[in-house]
């Protein structure tokens, strides 16, 4: 495919201009271009006073909506999830508005015979910020961290205790290499973004991209599913203008040229200000992410911190004694086996699995240790409270012995190594494959 300036366009159609009302108010507000100066590196913070407001009156609009519509006071607190009550309020106003608006736009501008100029500027943000956001996720897979490598912990996990969403998580961890190409293919589509003559390609590799990551957040459960299918949604609407042109190519086999839309920016400083602004933002957007996420995977964020674990490995615990006394397995607050990561960390299960400690049926600590007196002090991550004191001794290569104190309670604990290497999900690649009678 070629591609050719773009040349005087015919009239839009009504309902080419109806559908350019809604989709223009609806995509700014998801790429929200008047907060972006925040992002820049230093002086980002400085400049927070300018999309502030902007995030205070959706926040009031989002309690007005809960209060007075759905008649809840629930109150969301920060986990990281993307489809939460407030989300989906917000995912529910932004066309409301872009409705509303399309309507007031055409009756105050009827006579509009095309939106060209208005129209390469949209897809100018929506280049930028698919860019920006592809960048933001696609070096945290380059540099394999966001799904990290399984640890101890969860590989020792029953499968059926894991939440889909975990699941998902682990099956691509498991795998660096897979993990490190889907960021590669997310990188170069954010890079051919960056340039209108490229800009096509990159969304046709979007497209796909983000098909496979929306699939997975809607089967696997996983809660980015609003802000994944609109930057979808964003992607595809930047093929729209050449939909005719893939049509011929790809299914006719028709050679086709492409339309690049014009910037039209005939005086010299605008040129100069345009080079300016696009070198700034490559390097915000862009350089800068690269540089911290090689920053923290070399500095150890993929392993869960440096390689300084007192103990390590899986244990079953062979006796549990509090205050001299010994408990059973039946008791819900004896540890059945306990895991040593490779850092100061690791989890614990116990006769209540599912307790308010635990997450997928363990419960997660980390600790302190005194290689001097040969103490570990123990902090579960759940609950800051119950603290352990505990001295460790290591009996022979299998065992280690914890004694001291759990609050007022005396603990002694006998633990004994298992083996790990029957985990099959972390045995290495293999080339051959040969089935043996």
């Amino acid at each position: 495919m070629t591609e050719t300036s773009a040349t005087l366009t015919p009239a839009w159609t009504w309902y080419e201009k109806m559908a350019f009302r809604f989709f223009f108010i609806f995509l700014l507000f998801h790429a929200e271009p008047w907060t972006w100066i925040s992002r820049i590196p230093y002086i980002g913070e400085a400049l927070d006073f300018i999309s502030g407001p902007y995030y205070q009156f959706f926040e009031w609009l989002v309690g007005l909506v809960k209060r007075d519509v759905l008649d809840t006071d629930i109150v969301i607190a920060q986990s990281g999830s993307g489809d939460s009550l407030d989300s989906w309020v917000v995912y529910t106003i932004i066309p409301i508005i872009a409705a509303i608006g399309c309507l007031i736009w055409t009756v105050l501008d009827p006579r509009r015979r095309d939106y060209n100029f208005l129209s390469t500027w949209l897809q100018v943000i929506c280049r930028y910020y698919l860019s920006m956001t592809m960048f933001i996720y696609g070096f945290i897979k380059l540099f394999p961290m966001q799904m990290s490598v399984p640890t101890l912990s969860q590989l020792v996990t029953p499968l059926g205790e894991l939440s889909p969403m975990r699941l998902a998580w682990l099956f691509i961890g498991a795998s660096p290499a897979y993990e490190i190409f889907s960021g590669c293919c997310e990188v170069v589509g954010a890079i051919l973004l960056l340039w209108r003559r490229t800009s096509s390609l990159g969304a046709l590799i979007l497209v796909a991209v983000l098909g496979h990551v929306v699939a997975l957040n809607f089967f696997f459960d996983i809660p980015v599913k609003l802000y994944s299918a609109m930057l979808l949604v964003m992607t595809i609407y930047l093929l729209v203008p050449n939909i005719r042109q893939y049509w011929a190519f790809f299914i006719l086999h028709l050679p086709v040229k492409l339309t690049v839309p014009s910037l039209n920016l005939t005086k010299k400083w605008l040129r100069v200000t345009r080079m300016v602004l696009k070198v700034v933002l490559i390097l915000s957007i862009g350089v800068a992410p690269f540089y911290e996420n090689m920053t923290a995977y070399n500095n150890g964020a993929a392993g869960n911190g440096a390689d300084t674990g007192v103990i390590k490995g899986y244990f079953d615990v062979e006796d549990f004694k509090v205050n001299g006394q010994e408990l059973t397995y039946t008791d819900e607050n004896r540890w059945e086996n306990v895991v040593f990561e490779n850092w100061n960390g690791g989890s614990v299960r116990t006769g209540a699995p599912h307790g308010q400690l635990s997450r997928y049926g363990r419960a997660y600590f980390d600790y302190t240790p005194d290689t001097t007196n040969k103490m570990v002090r123990f902090k579960f991550r759940r609950n800051g409270v119950s603290k352990y004191a505990l001295r460790y001794t290591t009996l022979d290569k299998d065992r280690v012995l914890l004694t001291g104190r759990r609050d007022s309670d005396s603990l002694y604990v006998l633990l004994r190594k298992r083996s790990t290497d029957h985990f099959g999900l972390m045995k290495p690649f293999n080339w051959v494959h040969n089935s043996v009678p």
